[in-house]
């Protein structure tokens, strides 16, 4: 599995406020699609490249941070969640990781690294992939009730996932303790979605979203 597996720490996600009129909905006001074109794909190369070059800045006791996922995760779930839209979020989310994967393949090509053509194809499919989701989880968790506790249940399974992945699998070769911060930002970002939830119905939601995406997350990386 190529230096590549990719995750990030998620910090100050549960300080935005809530948007949306009903309990389990979301805002139909948002940005236009050219508006989210645009900033996705600035992002999405932008991250890409820093991943880039991170892996190359950084220390070994943090260096973690630039070969892991969250990076790119929580760009496309922050832009998707702009997007406030569900369709709309889900096209943001999508051209970010695409963006990603554009961004890191042109600054490895800089750093006078190389690309093989069939990595590039196979992390460009699992942005399309992994896209749909986290475009769901950022346009919900802008809204209220339900799909609020669903969106921000994903990421913090995201990181859960990974964590427990890196921490459990990799960290003869990384600092654990990167994947055990990670690990605990997840389950932060998990227990302040169910600390906020009024309805018990909410909670259950949230907790078994979390596991079922920490498990996928976890199963995928395996067998990366």
């Amino acid at each position: 599995m190529r230096n590549r597996h990719r995750g990030v720490d998620m910090v100050g996600l549960m300080s935005v406020g809530h948007a949306g009129s009903s309990p389990d909905s979301t805002d139909a006001e948002g940005p236009s699609l050219a508006l989210c074109l645009v900033l996705a794909s600035l992002a999405g190369i932008a991250v890409g490249a820093l991943t880039a070059y991170a892996q190359g800045w950084l220390e070994d006791s943090v260096g973690s941070l630039a070969n892991s996922a969250g990076p790119w995760s929580l760009a496309a779930f922050v832009l998707a969640r702009h997007a406030r839209r569900v369709a709309l979020g889900i096209f943001a989310a999508m051209v970010t990781l695409v963006c990603c994967e554009l961004g890191y393949a042109i600054a490895t090509d800089v750093r006078g690294g190389a690309n093989a053509t069939s990595t590039i194809a196979f992390w460009l499919t699992a942005a399309v992939l992994a896209g749909p989701p986290l475009g769901v989880a950022g346009a919900w968790s802008t809204g209220t009730g339900l799909r609020r506790s669903v969106g921000f249940a994903v990421i913090g399974g995201v990181l859960i996932g990974e964590g427990l992945y890196g921490w459990s699998t990799i960290s003869q070769s990384t600092d654990w303790r990167y994947w055990a911060a990670e690990l605990m930002v997840g389950v932060a970002v998990v227990v302040s979605v169910v600390v906020s939830d009024r309805r018990l119905v909410e909670i259950i939601t949230a907790l078994a979203t979390s596991v079922l995406v920490a498990g996928a997350v976890f199963g995928a990386a395996r067998l990366a």
